[in-house]
């Protein structure tokens, strides 16, 4: 395996985390802007209740992209530490 593609490959997950966080934020701030104005009915409490199915799902797919945002990191700088190695050894 190149070094070079563990790089390519911590640098692509990396950004596929990063746009699926956005992604997972801005479905949650259209979820609860969109619903603001029906909390004028005596039911108006519970209003959001339904929202809080979809909201748990970004809230687990921003979890899940934090795990991969960390994993990515590592293989990076595990690819940062075998190229130091690498050029202690050929020097």
């Amino acid at each position: 395996m190149e070094i070079n593609s563990a790089f390519n490959s911590g640098v692509n997950s990396l950004n596929k985390a990063s746009q699926q966080i956005t992604e997972s934020s801005d479905r949650i701030a259209n979820l609860t802007t969109s619903h603001q104005g029906t909390s004028s009915t005596p039911e108006g409490a519970n209003a959001h209740s339904y929202v809080s199915g979809p909201v748990t799902t970004e809230l687990v797919n921003m979890k899940l992209a934090e795990f991969q945002a960390k994993s990515a990191a590592k293989v990076i700088t595990t690819a940062d530490d075998m190229v130091g190695s690498l050029i202690d050894v050929s020097v």
